[in-house]
């Protein structure tokens, strides 16, 4: 017995410790302002406004199985009155009560509650879905902002380039050693840089707050962030991600829980063509008797056999199985395009390193020395800094189109398998 005491004294500790050294951590990473995506999605997980909306459904949802698993209540009659006597002209009080209990058929509220059930089911894969979209949304945002820095350091060092170039061809001019025109050749794009500097730094301030609204504005207006572009550690396939989504994608299993549930009503309306029994007990006292006794009320369905509510059912049950198939449709053609844009973008990002970038930097060089050697003009030496500044601006695209349609593809497949 003291050992187990011991033994349960030691996990306490252990994971009390455990919890203390988490929360460190955490404390660390919000104090630096500086997360990575898995820490922004976490985030988000637990701050976006939205999802209040669909825990609110949820929680609706339950409440409507409370109300079809419920009993009906039973009714009471209370009556009173004076009666008089036609043959001695006595009178005295008369009442009468009764008490009444509706018997549902089994089989109705059976049917009732199972389609409440289903709904359940079918709000909990509307929040899975959300948390879905959420997660890509913040990804595809948390991308945006590290091609917009990526951006915003090359435009950054663009500037200091020129502005050198500028002092540079600066001194030429007064040198007599280049004409007067290259000066202002030199000054206009240190103005084109310094506004191409300032619409990246204006990018970056417009994707932060696009993520820290998808986080509920929980973070702090300096908070950053850290990651690199990489290319995925494995290829995936479009088969694979065809099957994951159709098995388990939050979507169809939303719309076959829809589906269960109308067949559900269905079978409720036709339980409800067999009316419910009322039993009712009573008793009253009159002017010269008393009686009690017990009745049953029971409905006829003669002239209405509801016959528009089953109608109706049936259609909605037509409706959630076309729900299924156009669902099933919707998320493979998603699936595909997100596919066909993935390859792509990888195919773009190997163009780049196999050749392209190394070509931009060589030309850059090439030029840079032919300039300085004065062996050609200042503006093929601008050409080629613009060229190499477009093609890593358009290589760190690439890398963030790869990652915007991974992030798609996680959400239209169901997580990536």
């Amino acid at each position: 017995m003291i050992k187990m005491r011991f033994l349960i004294f030691v996990l306490l500790v252990i994971v009390l410790v455990s919890q203390f050294f988490l929360d460190c951590r955490l404390a660390t990473a919000e104090g630096k302002g500086v997360y990575t995506l898995e820490e922004l999605i976490s985030i988000a997980l637990k701050t976006n406004p939205s999802i209040a909306v669909f825990k609110a459904n949820l929680e609706a949802s339950k409440g409507d199985v409370l109300s079809a698993s419920a009993y009906p209540n039973p009714e009471i009659e209370l009556e009173g009155g004076n009666g008089s006597s036609l043959e001695t002209n006595d009178s005295k009080g008369e009442y009468s009560t009764g008490i009444g209990q509706p018997l549902e058929r089994p089989a109705k509220r059976s049917y009732r509650k199972k389609a409440a059930l289903a709904n359940v089911a079918v709000a909990e894969r509307d929040l899975d879905d959300f948390y879905l979209h959420l997660k890509s949304e913040v990804r595809k945002v948390f991308f945006r902002l590290l091609s917009d820095k990526k951006v915003f350091d090359m435009e950054k060092e663009n500037l200091k380039i020129v502005n050198e170039l500028f002092n540079t061809v600066d001194l030429r001019v007064k040198a007599g050693e280049a004409p007067g025109f290259e000066l202002v050749k030199a000054k206009a794009e240190v103005l084109m840089a310094d506004k191409e500097l300032k619409r990246a730094f204006n990018a970056i301030a417009i994707s932060k707050a696009s993520l820290n609204a998808m986080l509920g504005n929980s973070l702090k207006d300096e908070f950053d962030i850290e990651g690199e572009f990489k290319l995925p550690d494995r290829r995936y396939e479009l088969p694979a991600l065809l099957s994951n989504a159709m098995g388990k994608h939050p979507l169809i299993v939303k719309a076959k829980k829809e589906l269960e549930a109308k067949g559900y009503s269905l079978e409720m309306e036709k339980a409800s063509l067999f009316p419910d029994i009322t039993v009712k007990g009573f008793f009253s006292r009159e002017l010269d008797k008393e009686a009690y006794g017990l009745g049953i009320a029971l409905p006829i369905p003669i002239w209405y056999q509801r016959t528009g509510e089953i109608a109706t059912a049936r259609g909605e049950v037509l409706r959630a199985e076309a729900g299924v198939v156009e669902t099933t449709v919707q998320l493979s053609r998603g699936i595909t395009e997100s596919y066909q844009n993935y390859l792509i973008a990888l195919d773009q990002i190997n163009i780049f390193e196999e050749g392209l970038l190394k070509q931009a930097k060589e030309a850059l060089r090439i030029a840079e020395f032919s300039y300085r050697q004065g062996e050609s003009g200042l503006l093929d030496y601008l050409d080629a800094q613009r060229v190499y500044r477009t093609t890593f601006i358009e290589y760190y695209q690439s890398f963030f189109e790869l990652e915007s349609s991974l992030a798609t593809l996680e959400r239209v497949a169901g997580g990536l398998p």
